[in-house]
């Protein structure tokens, strides 16, 4: 087993108001945006994280070969997510996964096809893409920084972040040319400036 997909969705959205993985993008859900991107850049295995939103979620993921995992305490945090993918991902033992939030659909495919390359290329512990000089997501996670992310007490308390720090002269950072990476969409506010930066790049 290679690389897995994990699309991190069971936050509450509450700032937001509605869950974010449903957001128009394009035309598309935000989350089926995601998903056919992980298709498209052939990565076989997909974990999609839900949580409270769950049920009205995954019927736009039918069609979508997923594996659907649930995380009962979003409240906790993404990397109580990141860790029941990890947990329901260890009979496929993937070398690394590939950890993108749901609310980044607008990431470019290249700049994943970038992450995969350099990914591929190093074997590194970690990749992380970068735009001006801040590191964002998607993140490619390998296998050997695994047991950190499920088991350290640093990763509970500050999320995987933590681990990053602990092991970032194992890290390759890949500056790309995509603000995407580092965007934070929170509100209905910030959902609004992304629908109108894009028509205006569309139209």
């Amino acid at each position: 087993m290679s690389l897995a997909g994990v699309v991190l969705a069971a936050g509450r959205s509450a700032r937001m108001g509605s869950p974010k993985a449903l957001l128009d993008f394009l035309g598309l859900p935000f989350i089926v945006r995601i998903m056919e991107a992980l298709e498209a850049l052939e990565v076989k295995a997909r974990v999609v994280v839900l949580g409270p939103d769950g049920p009205r979620i995954q019927p736009v993921l039918a069609g979508h070969d997923c594996m659907i995992v649930e995380n009962p305490e979003p409240e906790t945090g993404p990397i109580a997510s990141l860790r029941a993918a990890l947990r329901a991902l260890q009979p496929l033992q993937p070398s690394a996964v590939l950890v993108w939030p749901v609310d980044l659909p607008h990431v470019r495919v290249t700049t994943v096809e970038r992450i995969l390359e350099t990914h591929r290329r190093t074997r590194a512990s970690a990749v992380v893409p970068t735009f001006a000089e801040r590191r964002g997501h998607p993140v490619i996670w390998g296998s050997a920084l695994f047991g950190d992310l499920l088991e350290s007490p640093e990763a509970t308390r500050q999320g995987a972040r933590a681990v990053l720090h602990k092991h970032d002269k194992e890290v390759v950072a890949v500056p790309v040319d995509d603000p995407a990476v580092i965007d934070e969409l929170n509100t209905p506010e910030d959902y609004e400036r992304l629908v109108r930066e894009w028509n205006r790049d569309i139209y």
